[in-house]
Parts: structure tokens; sequence; C-alpha cells
């Protein structure tokens, strides 16, 4: 496994150390955001998860290094459903996903935050959740979702619950320690949206009908 193409990006020596880079990064005022991809990394042996989770442990290990008591960083974590509370592996060796967990847990007092985003909060652990302090609520249609979202902020009654599932794309709910009262908000279109679209079903289908 460990000359597999699939660790190649952990274990290979091809290309620049992630490590200096978010090292500099950390430590230099060169530059106020880096974005890490993970478009190019395999989903055989769990790599994607194993290797966030490592650099999350990274993260975590600079901010009790006090790195970041004088330059606090904030890190955006997609799809965060996915490497938070879980055990990933075989009978031979496993890995629990705890990085990301521990940063919200801990990281605020070290100058590290974290911005979770997920399409499935009930997912999400519950000890994870309570750390959280403002949320932001798009259209949720799963009755679990919204009870999840509902325990995680006392300040969200059924009320406003009910509008979660008839929000519009872009119109969101505000919810946090520091705002009396649930606040709505449209979220503008970015300058270059997302090549987010699913397949062209019905032009495909209609493509190929026979005069």
């Amino acid at each position: 496994m460990i000359y597999s193409p699939e660790l190649a990006c952990i274990f290979g020596t091809a290309g620049a150390s992630l490590a200096n880079v978010l090292n500099d990064f950390c430590t230099k005022d060169d530059d106020d955001l880096i974005r890490i991809s993970f478009k190019n990394v395999r989903f055989e042996h769990h790599t994607r998860e194993i290797l966030l989770n490592i650099i999350g442990r990274f993260l975590l290990d600079c901010a009790r290094d006090g790195v970041f008591r004088d330059r606090p960083m904030i890190v955006f974590l997609d799809e965060a459903h996915q490497f938070l509370g879980r055990t990933v592996g075989d009978e031979y060796g496993s890995v629990y996903l705890d990085a990301f967990g521990l940063i919200a847990k801990e990281g605020r007092k070290y100058g590290l935050s974290c911005v979770l985003a997920t399409q499935r909060p009930r997912d999400i652990p519950a000890d994870v959740l309570s750390q959280l302090g403002t949320l932001i609520v798009h259209r949720l249609t799963n009755d679990h979702d919204r009870d999840t979202v509902e325990k995680a902020c006392g300040d969200l009654d059924r009320d406003a619950a009910m509008f979660i599932p008839t929000l519009a794309p872009g119109e969101a709910i505000v919810i946090g320690p520091d705002i009396p009262a649930p606040v709505p908000l449209l979220i503008g279109r970015p300058p270059k949206p997302p090549n987010s679209k699913g397949p062209a079903f019905q032009t495909y289908w209609s493509s190929r009908k026979t005069p």
C-alpha cells in the first residue's frame, strides 16, 4: 500500500511538501489565503479522509505550539460530514477521524477556528455541533437534519424552523449567541459561479429522439 499510486500523495517524494507549504503559510505574511484541493486525490484506501485528518493534526499541533496566538487562522472545511467522527480502515489498521473535531472543541483558545460546511448536519457528531457558535442554515428538507439544527442552537424556535424547508437557493437563516433572533439572509451569486450543475438529462434524451 505504501507504494500504491493511490497513496503516492502521502508517501511519495515528488512535488513540494505540503507540510512545508503549510508551515510557510502559517508563519509568514506573504499570503492571506491558501486553498487545498482534493480534486486529484484518489478515493481508494480512504486516502482523502486520512490525508485531511493529517492536515488537521498538523494545524492543531501548530496551534498548540502557539503559532496562531498572534496570527489567528480560520479553516474552512467543505463536506465536513465525510471527515468527522468516523473510523476508516480495515482489520489490519484503522484511523479515527478526530482532527477537525478537536479543532472545533479546543482550537479557538489557540487562535485556530474552523467553519464547517455540510449538507448532512445529522452526520456531524453532537459534541462537535455543541461547540459551534454561529450557524448559517440553508434549505433542509430532511426531518433529522432540521431536528439536529434545532438541538444544536437553542435560539431557533419551532416557528422559525418551519421556514427552513421553504428557503429558496441563496436564502439562509443566521443563528448565533450574539444575534438576538434568527436573521434571514440572502446570499448573492459569486462573480464566477462553480460548475455544480448535474447532468442535462432532458437535453441528452431530447437529442436521442428519432425524427
